[in-house]
């Protein structure tokens, strides 16, 4: 195995060399130019057994599987390359004791370069491994990790950067506070940004971060600035949507191991809605774990409203996406020359049809729901001479949507009309929502809306031709999605307002349809979250899986 380890930089380098190819000459990037430049993401599933390194293994394993995907997209042309939440401490950690698969991160003020780190040293060989990875291939890599910060002396003795002690909460026994953290690294291997995330989902052997969104923010060489953001962080407004709003930022880099909810937390679903409703372009890196609801990646460019690129599908597995990302340079920089970018394919997309005979048995793609029974709602009836029909529906006098639709069909569609909260991770997270959205249902019933679980209804057409509301919340997101768990392409429907009210618009009928409308937070009214019951339901989750682990290999 360390041999292995030893081995694999220098190939990563090797292919890098064989396969790239030379481009033309860098030239200046001014601020405020339009400028193209290559963003790759990699949905990964993490390696968690350990090796003869022990816990360590994990961690080095995983950086340099990583490493070698950094390798594979630089000689596709790119730039920057983003890799998933919990890639290199795995989703599989030990909550008792997740200090060997954590990494000390130095402060980005000390400008240093792990990758002239002794290889001898525990708790940075990840870090190391991905500096190395980001000199040798000359292109930026963001990752995401479990940090350990020292906040005793005796803890910072072990620590091989000059970071000052955390004072940012209560010093645990062990002399350690842990984060869920996204590093950036420069083309020279440089630590440029450290993120701490600040909207943690039922991590509570990690803190939130509590330092400023501009602790997200770092500058390319080729002009552009990005925010980072962490997975649930996109539901919130800290970090991503305050540097958007306030800072002007027009690339986020984000990191996820994201769970999928119906009808409206599909990931693709989230994050195409956010790049077109701020207009912005959003790399995401997804950890690949459909058995746990953990699965998409992909760039989506609502900055130029171009097609998204994605992959979204239980049986994908490790994914890279290359592709080019048009933006705003905010900085005066350099466009490098390029190497070989290859032809943009279309997406790996989910196939969640009954019809599949292939003899090997697909991955189980595990799908959450929310409660919607609260929602008011009415049945969509079908037109037999399929002219457009017109249905109005008002919630708690907070908001009123208007739907203009056509349908033939015999299946159940609902207008659904909600202000109000909504709970997520078990009911420890109440998070303040507007609806005005069209669903597929199986039965008249509220409760089996995008339920799919027994398999999909016969094919059908629906068309959302127009439906509008009056929304109070701060930012209201479009959503368009098939019953096969696909995006509606972005040139088929757009979404419009004048002053608070807000205006969804279908150019066409879509076939099997299963939700599209509106979906708009309201932060502001956000409750407290309850972080003891998340802490009391973290701990049971953990002892669950323990046991099952102890089980399946008694």
């Amino acid at each position: 195995m360390k041999l292995f380890f030893a081995v694999l930089p220098a190939l990563a380098v090797w292919w890098s060399s064989v396969v790239a190819l030379p481009a033309g000459d860098e030239h200046r990037v001014r601020a405020g130019d339009t400028v193209v430049y290559v963003g790759a993401v990699v949905e990964y599933e993490s390696y968690h057994e350990e090796t003869e390194e022990g816990k360590e293994g994990i961690t080095q394993t995983n950086a340099m599987i990583l490493a070698e995907y950094a390798a594979l997209a630089k000689a596709q042309g790119a730039d920057i390359l983003v890799t998933p939440e919990y890639a290199i401490q795995s989703l599989f950690m030990d909550e008792d004791n997740i200090f060997p698969v954590t990494q000390y991160v130095p402060d980005p003020e000390l400008h240093a370069v792990p990758c002239t780190l002794s290889e001898e040293g525990l708790n940075s060989q990840a870090l190391r491994i991905l500096s190395c990875a980001a000199q040798a291939n000359e292109m930026y890599i963001v990752v995401d990790l479990g940090e350990a910060s020292p906040c005793s002396p005796e803890a910072a003795a072990d620590n091989p950067f000059a970071n000052p002690l955390d004072t940012a909460y209560e010093c645990p026994p062990d002399g350690r506070i842990y984060y869920n953290t996204q590093v950036v690294f420069d083309r020279n291997g440089t630590v440029i940004a450290r993120y701490r995330k600040k909207n943690l989902y039922l991590e509570p052997f990690f803190k939130p971060g509590i330092e400023s969104d501009q602790t997200a923010l770092f500058e390319t060489d080729f002009g552009v600035i990005f925010s980072l953001q962490i997975c649930f962080d996109i539901a919130y407004m800290h970090p991503g949507l305050a540097n958007v709003g306030e800072r002007g930022v027009k690339d986020v880099a984000m990191s996820t191991a994201w769970i999928d909810i119906l009808p409206f937390f599909l990931a693709p679903s989230v994050q195409n809605g956010w790049s077109r409703s701020l207009g912005i372009n959003l790399l995401v890196a997804g950890h690949h774990l459909p058995e746990r609801a953990k699965l998409g990646s992909g760039i989506y460019r609502g900055f130029s409203d171009l097609d998204h690129t994605y992959v979204f599908n239980p049986d994908s597995g490790n994914q890279l996406i290359v592709s080019e990302v048009e933006t705003i340079a905010a900085t005066d920089g350099v466009r490098k020359p390029r190497g070989l970018l290859k032809t943009e394919t279309r997406p790996v997309l989910a196939t969640h049809d009954a019809t599949h005979t292939d003899k090997q048995p697909r991955r189980k793609h595990f799908l959450y729901y929310d409660d919607i029974s609260s929602y008011t709602n009415t049945n969509l009836a079908p037109s037999k001479s399929g002219e457009p029909q017109t249905v109005d529906l008002c919630h708690n006098d907070e908001i009123c949507c208007s739907l203009t639709y056509t349908s033939t069909s015999s299946l159940n569609y609902s207008l659904l009309a909600y202000s109000g909260p909504m709970l997520q991770g078990h009911d420890t997270y109440a998070m303040y929502i507007q609806v005005c959205a069209v669903v597929w249902c199986k039965t008249t019933d509220v409760t089996t809306c995008s339920h799919i679980d027994d398999g999909l209804p016969p094919h059908d057409t629906f068309w959302v031709n127009k439906i509008f509301g009056n929304f109070v919340a701060e930012r209201v997101f479009p959503i368009a999605l098939t019953r096969n768990l696909t995006l509606v392409d972005n040139s088929l429907y757009s979404a419009t307002h004048d002053g608070n009210i807000f205006t969804f618009t279908m150019e066409q009928e879509i076939h099997n349809f299963m939700s599209g409308g509106l979906f708009a937070r309201w932060y502001d009214r956000d409750p407290p979250s309850d972080d003891f019951f998340a802490s009391v339901y973290e701990m049971i989750t953990s002892l669950v899986i323990r046991l099952w682990n102890l089980f399946k290999s008694a």
